[in-house]
């Protein structure tokens, strides 16, 4: 799956296990409750796509490129995707 690019498509509650997405694009998209584990996500880029509860688990998110989303109840490593925003914001303070 590595390189592919995926637009205008739902991708609600999927679940990619195991797989390498490097460099994928997924534009214009639903991914609502989707499941990433173990997935390998270096350079990909999402743009303009809902991530509302998207479980993110041991995945390689280097130079991973997030735009235009929303991340309500999405989570990495059971973290919620805005509390790491929140650290990251109050550490550059």
């Amino acid at each position: 799956m590595d390189g592919s690019t995926f637009k205008s498509v739902s991708l609600k509650n999927a679940e990619f296990q195991d797989a390498n997405m490097t460099d994928a694009k997924i534009i214009d998209a639903n991914m609502t409750g989707l499941t990433f584990e173990n997935v390998k996500l270096t350079d990909a880029t999402f743009d303009d796509v809902n991530l509302s509860g998207v479980s993110i688990n041991a995945a390689d998110l280097t130079g991973l490129e997030i735009t235009n989303a929303d991340i309500t109840d999405a989570m990495i490593d059971g973290i919620l995707i805005t509390d790491l925003i929140a650290a990251y914001e109050a550490s550059q303070s």
